[in-house]
């Protein structure tokens, strides 16, 4: 029986993924409008980042570099790095040997030791513990990456990325694309989130789980 392929709007509608992000917990509020998709919003954000930064407030954001903003109250490791665009908001915590690129950092998210987040929107108090690697991806109000967990944003051939939903399949004509984190979602320690994934609020996964396609709100996968 083949799958239903409907337009990403219907689908995101009908099934709520989009309650599941609370805009409000994001600098990045903006970048989601009038998309029908939420992962739209990484797709440009270094034209979001390059826009948006100059009208950050001048007393709050200080620019270290080139289109880099980092609020005053942000900590930043003497070894990590961060590569323009960037945007680290209130309370954040970038740790020792992280590199941060073309990302939103949300305010009091926790970016721990030996991470990369790159092309990416991490929402307030969101958290990356340690050795984890997050591209092209939205993670959501306060969720969780465990120690090791990889979210990963090409396929092993090379091909065109899917977001497989409950009614029907987005095709995203995008070779680059990691995954939706909702909020509240937990990942367990040295997990793989495979490209197009979306993980609705509140789900937990296992450790040392591999995830793909759709996880349902509250839902425990092992």
């Amino acid at each position: 029986m083949s799958r239903t392929v409907r337009s990403a709007r219907s689908v995101f509608r009908e099934h709520n993924v989009y309650p599941t992000l609370n805009l409000s917990r994001t600098i990045a509020k903006e970048a989601f409008c009038d998309r029908a998709r939420p992962w739209e919003a990484v797709l440009n954000l270094h034209s979001y980042i390059n826009e948006y930064g100059p009208r950050l407030p001048y007393d709050q954001y200080d620019e270290i570099g080139d289109n880099i903003w980092v609020h005053v109250s942000a900590y930043l490791a003497p070894t990590a790095k961060i590569e323009a665009p960037a945007i680290i908001c209130g309370g954040a915590r970038i740790c020792n040997h992280t590199l941060v690129e073309r990302s939103i950092i949300g305010s009091f998210c926790t970016v721990g030791e030996m991470s990369t987040v790159k092309n990416s929107i991490t929402f307030d108090r969101s958290r990356l513990l340690s050795h984890n690697s997050l591209s092209y991806s939205i993670l959501g109000y306060e969720s969780v990456l465990g120690e090791g967990t990889v979210v990963t944003d090409t396929r092993l051939d090379s091909l065109n990325i899917s977001v497989n939903m409950p009614n029907g399949t987005y095709f995203s004509e995008r070779q680059h694309l990691g995954a939706v984190i909702c909020d509240g979602a937990r990942i367990g320690a040295s997990c793989v989130v495979n490209p197009g994934c979306v993980i609705d609020s509140n789900a937990r996964i296992y450790p040392l789980s591999s995830v793909s396609g759709y996880i349902h709100p509250y839902a425990n996968v092992k």
